[in-house]
């Protein structure tokens, strides 16, 4: 039976893109939250990859709605393709990303709709603040970030992504220039960046949405985040016409990058060869990044043996633990 919906057709369309690849457990509440905004225009595609749990089940559950579109690819093709599926199908003037782990906020999308009815068309998004809930203790905590407004692709670059991944709201013509990427992993919030090279962003205070931490997300997989985070930053840095302002700081951020991933590698992974190489290539970028104390003896341990190392590592946390 199809539920009859009656939108308010004097509002933009907004078109929720949900892909979804093996989340059987969180995807309904994701679903749910699309369709409970408060904002009357929606339209909500899911397009799942080929999961291999009860997904698909869980999907053909719903009943059908107008404003609820469900594809299912039997074959995985990777987030990149069925983000650019999901788009080819979206008719919205508005499109927003939401992960089926994650959720919305009843009032999200009315409220950068609201906000965009004060911007010119110069400003392609419009995010706000996000949550993170962690289930091991049933907590959500409130990520509390610098925002920014305008063009803001060098803060971007310095700061890293402060646009919290899940709360952009962005104008469809943000997609019809910039597609995502088919040959990484999960381009994520990547995209952001390149959109910024081009439109400007603003925000609303409000907490809009809340993103689920659990073993699975893609983001914890360092390795492949590693290498799709290089080859990004260097086919980026290599693009044409980057104004100068932009283009000096690209061995900050690759020495940056370096860091983080060598001391993932080193502390969460315990990886010490991975370790060495991602340190040793940051220091060798830019020397001077290691000047910190921190960043200093992430290189220093993971120069030692590795029992050696992981001794130093148990009783720095903890020390710090205490």
């Amino acid at each position: 039976m199809r539920d009859r919906i009656m939108p308010d057709l004097s509002l933009p369309l907004v078109s929720i893109l949900i892909p979804s690849f093996n989340h059987s457990q969180f995807i309904e509440k994701s679903i749910r939250s699309a369709l409970g905004q408060t904002y009357e225009n929606v339209e909500v595609i899911v397009v799942d990859d080929g999961s291999r749990d009860d997904t698909h089940g869980v999907l053909k559950s719903f009943p059908e709605r107008d404003n609820l579109k469900i594809i299912l690819n039997r074959q995985n093709k990777g987030q990149g393709q069925v983000l650019n599926q999901a788009l080819d199908l979206a008719r919205g003037d508005f499109i927003s990303l939401l992960p089926s782990d994650d959720w919305y906020l009843p009032e999200k999308t009315q409220l950068q709709i609201e906000k965009f009815r004060t911007l010119g068309s110069e400003y392609g998004a419009v995010y706000g603040r996000g949550a993170r809930y962690f289930p091991d203790r049933d907590e959500t905590r409130i990520i509390d970030s610098e925002l920014h407004r305008g063009d803001i692709l060098e803060q971007l670059i310095l700061k890293g992504n402060f646009v919290y991944p899940i709360t952009p709201l962005f104008r469809r013509k943000c997609f019809d220039q910039f597609r995502f990427h088919t040959g990484y992993v999960a381009e994520g919030e990547a995209i952001y960046l390149r959109i910024a090279t081009a439109f400007k962003y603003d925000f609303v205070e409000q907490v809009v949405g809340v993103m689920r931490d659990h073993p699975q997300n893609i983001g914890k997989n360092t390795s492949k985040m590693y290498r799709d985070n290089l080859r990004f930053w260097s086919e980026f840095f290599e693009s044409e016409n980057l104004p100068p302002n932009i283009s000096k700081h690209r061995s900050f951020v690759m020495a940056r990058l370096h860091c983080l991933k060598g001391m993932e590698f080193l502390n969460l992974r315990r990886d010490f060869g991975m370790a060495r190489k991602a340190l040793w290539a940051g220091f060798r970028a830019r020397p001077g990044y290691y000047l910190a104390p921190k960043r200093a003896a992430a290189l220093f341990v993971s120069f030692l043996p590795s029992k050696m190392a992981s001794v130093l590592l148990d009783a720095y946390f903890k020390n710090s633990r205490i």
